[in-house]
């Protein structure tokens, strides 16, 4: 199964690097921090409880690759989304802001069609599939939430006030640096071996596979 979560994990550091740049070009004043991980330690394996990856036991079913298709086609735009830098001048703090605000709002719309697709791919004919899904879900509606926060909290941030620059610019990002370290919500569809035989055979998962690393 794709490792959807790798580009997900990527968007709290990359609207980060964004704030980042928009005080070094808005305050003189030095802002402390975590320093963000480094790609490497993003593609180091996770501790997981869950159980080592299933080994495919052959073909799947067509009704597993159209549904786990399905899935997959759901979250594409999520993954297209998260893999694009919002655009930020930092010669206009204004145009900025508003850069970062309209990124935020596209992952929460990408993340509402998410959720919708999923829906609307029905029942799972795969044994666990479901409750795989409403797990994903959850993990999902989580980011949707923070993304949506961040945009309201960005929006109120005056760009013409240093010192709330300095202040209310990373409060409205810092929720989303917590989920960094969120867990792969995809990890037991990868564990589940007929699901996972599915989206080795479902073009939206190979298409998403490549998206996402």
């Amino acid at each position: 199964m794709p490792r959807t979560t790798r580009s997900a994990v990527l968007v709290p550091l990359t609207v980060t690097a964004a704030v980042t740049v928009l005080l070094t070009a808005g305050c003189t004043t030095t802002v402390a921090g975590t320093a963000a991980p480094r790609a490497a330690e993003l593609d180091a394996p996770r501790p997981s409880a869950a159980s080592p990856r299933a080994q495919p036991g052959g073909p799947a079913s067509s009704e597993a690759v159209t549904w786990v298709n399905d899935i997959c086609g759901a979250l594409l735009p999520f993954v297209a989304t998260a893999s694009t830098e919002p655009e930020i001048d930092p010669t206009d703090t204004e145009a900025a802001i508003e850069s970062l605000s309209e990124y935020l709002g596209d992952a929460v719309s990408s993340l509402d069609g998410a959720l919708s697709g999923m829906d609307a791919a029905g029942a799972s004919p795969v044994e666990g599939g479901d409750e795989i899904v409403d797990r994903l879900g959850e993990a999902l509606t989580t980011f949707r939430d923070s993304f949506a926060n961040a945009k309201v909290d960005v929006d109120a941030v005056d760009s013409s006030d240093p010192q709330q620059l300095l202040e209310a610019l990373p409060a409205a990002v810092a929720p989303l640096q917590e989920l960094s370290s969120f867990p792969d919500p995809t990890v037991d569809l990868r564990n589940n071996a007929e699901l996972d035989a599915a989206a080795q055979q479902a073009p939206s998962c190979q298409e998403l596979s490549g998206n996402g690393g």
